[in-house]
């Protein structure tokens, strides 16, 4: 890595952790129960997603009020953590291992940042390089997009997604995606031998 984006990673990790200095009681077991530093936060996280969608899928409530209820309670909590959390935490209990722990978190959510931008500007950088590759390429995954969105019900889709994505830092984190990766590859690679 060079000089620059090393700095560049570093001044992206402060203005993270700044931004992120009301928040710092929540983050610390938000992280612990994403990255399932107890074997039962794998369920909780299913369980959690599991109840919330079995409630839209009974209650059935329209897309509209679907975004607003969430843009509510996201509002709601942006609002009252920061107060809550001054108000129950004292400065005294934030120890010099939890700001270490809070680096590492800001320094792994930042990397995570700068990846995702990396790989927009990629995109961005091939649609000017190789325009036929990056339609051709964006055509295809979205006839394929539409297709599997037609054939399979929308929640179903959504509720994966959203169990894939709370799931994945627990996974990768434990070494469990790469061993899933390789299972999957040695089958495939067994079943063509067969």
């Amino acid at each position: 890595m060079t000089d620059s984006a090393t700095i560049e990673r570093e001044q992206h990790m402060k203005q993270l952790k700044r931004r992120m200095e009301c928040w710092r009681e929540v983050i610390l077991p938000l992280n612990s129960i994403l990255l399932w530093e107890r074997s039962w936060y794998p369920g909780l996280i299913f369980g959690i997603t599991s109840t919330i969608f079995f409630l839209i899928w009974m209650l059935e409530p329209a897309f509209l009020t679907i975004v607003s209820v969430s843009l509510l309670v996201l509002a709601l909590i942006d609002y009252l953590v920061p107060p809550v959390t001054s108000f129950l935490c004292t400065p005294n209990g934030w120890t010099g291992q939890k700001e270490k722990k809070l680096n590492e978190i800001c320094q792994n959510l930042s990397g995570t940042i700068l990846q995702l931008q990396n790989l927009w500007a990629s995109m961005l950088q091939t649609r000017s390089d190789r325009p036929h590759f990056y339609y051709a390429g964006i055509i295809t995954s979205l006839i394929i997009y539409t297709w599997i969105g037609s054939t399979i019900n929308n929640l179903l889709l959504f509720y994966i997604a959203v169990n894939a994505i709370l799931l994945l830092p627990g996974l990768r984190h434990n070494g469990r995606a790469m061993s899933a990766i390789t299972f999957v590859r040695e089958y495939l690679s067994h079943s063509k031998k067969s």
